[in-house]
């Protein structure tokens, strides 16, 4: 929040923050809260299925089918130009870069350190894809493996990201 002054963003700007601590992930495994940044393209794959059904026991040739159809085709358009297909496979990446072993993606976040919580809050925000990222001392929580990753992935990311660190 803002002490005084104004924030002024741009159309479609999105914006994630990473505080320094005071995160609690509880009640899924890692690798669901992870995908819960996809929540949004999760239910777009579940309306397009839905659709398919319904239109697999209509007449094609009826305005009904057409109207299914059109409204599939949109849904499928979005879900790529987002790459719905290819969630899974981000989200891996991410948590993987970040040091969690394939192993522990099943785990409960309630039994990970504060520290590995907050690299879990780091993948999500990462996963997000804001165009401007707020992150207050990213790498605290990190060993040389993880921050070597992260610096490369935010390098090759094309948004803009404000660090604080204490030097």
């Amino acid at each position: 929040s803002l002490d005084y002054g104004t924030i002024s963003f741009t159309k479609g700007m999105t914006i994630g923050y990473l505080p320094q601590d005071g995160l609690n992930l509880t009640g899924r495994t890692v690798f669901q809260e992870a995908m819960t940044v996809f929540d949004k393209l999760r239910q777009m794959e579940k309306e397009l299925e839905e659709l398919h059904h319904k239109m697999a026991e209509m007449d094609p040739q009826s305005p009904d089918w057409a109207t299914a159809a059109e409204r599939a085709h949109d849904i499928d358009t979005e879900f790529r130009n987002r790459d719905g297909y290819a969630i899974e496979a981000q989200v891996g990446i991410v948590l993987d870069g970040l040091g969690f072993r394939k192993e522990d993606w099943g785990r409960l976040t309630d039994e990970f350190s504060g520290g590995w919580q907050m690299r879990l809050a780091l993948a999500k925000l990462l996963l997000e894809k804001p165009s401007l990222l707020l992150l207050d001392e990213p790498t605290n929580h990190l060993d040389l493996e993880a921050r070597n990753w992260l610096e490369e992935y935010l390098t090759d990311r094309k948004s803009t990201r404000l660090n604080s660190s204490h030097v």
